[in-house]
């Protein structure tokens, strides 16, 4: 795959458990906008699903300190792209976002990294209730 260098998404410290990679992606899930899949570019194999956390969770406020938000030159909210990262259980209806470590784009930049929140009341596996909406069993957001 041959990637426009500014698409490239690039982690100060790495994606938790991932932190050799990073250079990233961000492309579109077929048949929906709600789901992208954060792709290594060094290792297409390894690619996350994410979601904008807003879309499912609009209350939704990490506490990031300054300083690492710094780290990633973000200083104000709207330079932020925040995504959370799926977790599909063996039951596709088991479907999990992780709320408590999201992943932090600075949208200028391309700067990234994942920060832990610290907001007690996130958890790293939310259950994601979706409504079924079409008689094929996809969600009315899919």
């Amino acid at each position: 795959m041959t990637t426009e260098s500014k698409k490239i998404i690039t982690f100060v410290n790495g994606i938790l458990g991932l932190e050799q990679y990073k250079s990233y992606v961000l492309l579109d899930h077929p048949g929906t906008d709600i789901v992208k899949w954060l792709e290594a570019v060094d290792q297409p194999e390894i690619a996350l699903p994410v979601v904008n956390p807003f879309l499912f969770f609009p209350d939704y406020a990490p506490k990031i300190s300054r300083e690492n938000l710094l780290q990633i030159n973000i200083k104000s909210p709207e330079e932020a792209i925040v995504l959370c990262v799926l977790t599909i259980g063996a039951n596709t209806k088991d479907i999990t976002v992780n709320l408590k470590a999201p992943i932090i784009v600075n949208s200028d930049s391309r700067l990234a990294d994942q920060f832990i929140a610290d907001n007690p009341e996130y958890n790293v596996r939310e259950p994601l209730k979706l409504k079924k909406a079409c008689s094929d069993g996809r969600c009315e957001s899919c």
